[in-house]
């Protein structure tokens, strides 16, 4: 008795079954259809094309693109197969072509083995292989080869093509830019609308005349959006908290309000930086401000040289071919906004420049307003690119003067300073005139065109030693710095920035070795190099004490600044007041007996101190009043009397010492205040 088969396995069963009818395709096939017979759709042949021993063939999906049949399980076959593909090429290359259209081009635009070609173009140096091969894609740049080059131009290395462009995309393994989420955390809220405009239109008023990266139309429509309840998108989530964060610390408003604005903008923070595009360069710029204001935050240093960065390996500083005019525009604005703030925090702090100008090659944004129309010399970016203009020149001389280059000669340094200085003039001489931007066009002007100058002619690495028109210059220029920020605190405008800080300090500390530099010539006998007005020198160092005490209030750290200002000060006046004594008095008036008395010594100065006085009075000690922050003043305010009762004796009865070595520990204080500022805000 033969015996009985095996009860087959019901879960296998199930399981072969499901299979077979996953793979089933409800098309008869061509054999059937002809004998007109029904088909049993098995797969990957039917039964009768089994009988029959031939191959089961299907009509072709979808439009008929061929006239003969295909098997029945070629689409399957494909569609493993592309899989297959697309995953081997997401591994080597890091580009993921699922969502591609068929034919897009990915690397060497038809070429797939183009950019293995470079070695053998460098090792020939043939000019039309390089002309001849084309541009990465995304790279930003329609030829490998230098724009602009002459045919004829005999420049070493023009024929070549910029290999690290070309590698880039194909060593890196670069994440794709994918679309940001469409939904986004709590959103803070002012008052009203009304406030959220009025704040808002504080951060355009002040810094779009510097850094104009962002559209105040686009921004205001956001504004409006979100206020009537919509859900904004991670990056305009994020620069909205931002931007009313940087208002409400410039209005002087709560500090902890700001910061709620502040966190809940970096709740966004990650998925405005998820890509490499415009939205990600707004949003680290919008932090770099932010920085400015606060004493708490990342580091600016650190942000603007990520900044930078991303700005490069998009090419930002490279002319570039853009979907429309405006998203051109808004690019130029970003690279020179970012440009502005390297230039201004790096000599501020004494580093190096983040880029070199000779790698930039875009140009300056057009003078377009808001609504699209271009008005040279009177639109919203006419300012800006003034502004612009001066950074340039400005970066120029920091590189020349804070290096360490060898030290040029003193005549060099001369006919250097002197061009410079012509280029500068001319700077100012063609400044526009905007009467709806008074404040920014001249007196911004001058702050800018002072601060360039005071960056030029002060002791530096490669000019340490200036001449008679640098002390002249340092002095001058350093008064008209101080002033231009006392007028500011005057009507209550004055940013309690580290940025003012450390300008405001740089001035009073050049005003000091500037006198110095007067002392040293007195006690060589020779004529003092700078004549200021007595009284607007004297005052503007009253400024400076001043304000650096009421930064003390504000800014933890800066009282220490302050005393040694006071200290510096005070020995430079005490210099002073002792040499105008020696030059007023004959010889014969002060005995030098070395067994006098010094009691006798001392009484005889304190007499002919009094007697000075009485022929060349001081400023007369003012009561001090602080104004209000935030309330126009309608009077200047008075100064606090210091510095105006220096004695030339202490509580000992003793003459203070004369420190010789006074301009070199001024000089040595830039340095020191430098370290003092990254200590202070984390830079």
């Amino acid at each position: 008795m033969p015996p009985e088969p095996p009860i087959p396995n019901n879960a296998s069963t199930a399981a072969a079954l499901a299979a077979s009818r996953s793979k089933r395709v409800s098309t008869a096939c061509d054999f059937c259809r002809k004998r007109k017979k029904k088909c049993d759709f098995r797969y990957p042949n039917c039964s009768a094309c089994s009988r029959a021993g031939v191959r089961c063939t299907i009509p072709p999906p979808g439009p008929q693109v061929a006239n003969s049949s295909v098997p029945r399980d070629q689409l399957e076959n494909l569609q493993k197969r592309v899989k297959w593909l697309e995953e081997i090429v997401r591994r080597k290359t890091g580009i993921t072509v699922t969502d591609m259209a068929t034919g897009t081009p990915v690397d060497g635009e038809g070429d797939p083995d183009w950019w293995y070609q470079v070695p053998s173009i460098i090792a020939t140096g043939s000019r039309s292989a390089a002309t001849s091969m084309p541009s990465p894609a995304g790279s930003g740049g329609s030829s490998v080869t230098a724009a602009g080059t002459s045919e004829a131009s005999p420049g070493v290395g023009a024929e070549l093509p910029n290999v690290g462009e070309i590698f880039r995309d194909q060593l890196e393994h670069r994440r794709p830019s994918v679309a940001r989420p469409s939904t986004s955390p709590r959103v803070l809220r002012l008052g009203s609308l009304e406030e959220a405009e009025q704040v808002s239109g504080k951060y355009f008023d002040s810094m779009d005349f510097q850094y104009p990266f962002l559209s105040r139309t686009e921004f205001m429509g956001h504004l409006r959006y979100i206020y009537a309840g919509g859900v904004p998108t991670p990056e305009v989530h994020n620069m909205y908290h931002i931007v009313v964060a940087i208002a409400l610390l410039m209005g002087s408003a709560d500090p902890n309000k700001a910061a709620d604005f502040y966190h809940a903008s970096q709740e966004t923070m990650s998925a405005a930086l998820q890509n490499e595009d415009l939205p990600a360069v707004r949003a680290l710029l919008c932090l770099a401000l932010y920085t400015m204001f606060a004493t708490s935050g990342p580091s600016i240093w650190h942000v603007l040289g990520s900044t930078l960065r991303l700005a490069v390996s998009m090419g930002l500083h490279k002319p570039k071919i853009y979907s429309s005019p405006t998203e051109e525009e808004m690019a130029k604005r970003a690279f020179w906004s970012l440009y502005n703030l390297d230039r201004l925090i790096s000599s501020t702090l004494g580093r190096p420049l983040g880029i070199a100008d000779e790698d930039i090659s875009v140009d300056l944004p057009r003078e377009i307003n808001e609504d699209g129309t271009e008005a040279p010399g009177a639109s919203a970016m006419t300012i800006p690119l003034q502004v612009m203009r001066l950074r340039r020149i400005f970066s120029r001389i920091y590189r020349y003067l804070y290096s360490n280059l060898p030290r040029p000669s003193p005549q060099e340094v001369a006919v250097t300073l002197s061009q410079f200085r012509r280029e500068l003039d001319e700077w100012r001489m063609n400044a526009p005139v905007i009467p709806g931007a008074i404040l920014y066009s001249t007196s911004y002007f001058d702050y800018l065109y002072y601060t360039t100058i005071l960056l030029m002619y002060r002791p530096s690495e490669r000019n340490p030693t200036p001449d008679t028109t640098s002390i002249i210059s340092c002095g001058d220029s350093s008064i008209q710095v101080i002033r231009s920020y006392w007028d500011n605190y005057s009507v209550g405008k004055l940013k309690w920035i580290w940025l003012t800080l450390s300008q405001l300090y740089f001035a009073g500390i050049t005003i000091l070795w500037c006198l110095e530099q007067n002392a040293r010539a007195w006690r060589e006998h020779l004529t003092p190099p700078w004549q200021p007005d007595e009284e607007m020198m004297r005052r503007a160092i009253q400024a400076v004490v001043v304000l650096l005490e009421e930064f003390g209030k504000r800014r933890p750290g800066v009282d220490r600044l302050a005393e040694t200002f006071r200290h510096q000060s005070t020995m430079i006046f005490s210099q002073m007041a002792y040499h105008q004594q020696q030059l007023k008095l004959q010889p014969q008036q002060l005995p030098q007996h070395p067994h006098l008395h010094q009691h006798q010594q001392h009484q005889q100065l304190q007499q002919q101190q009094a007697q000075l006085q009485m022929q060349q009075p001081l400023m007369p000690p003012q009561p001090f009043s602080m104004p209000t922050m935030g309330t126009p003043q309608a009077s200047t305010v008075p100064l606090a009397p210091v510095l105006d009762d220096v004695l030339l004796v202490d509580s000992n009865a003793t003459m203070p010492m004369i420190d010789p070595q006074m301009a070199e520990q001024l000089f040595y204080s830039y340095n020191w205040f430098q370290e003092e500022m990254a200590s202070y805000y984390t830079l």
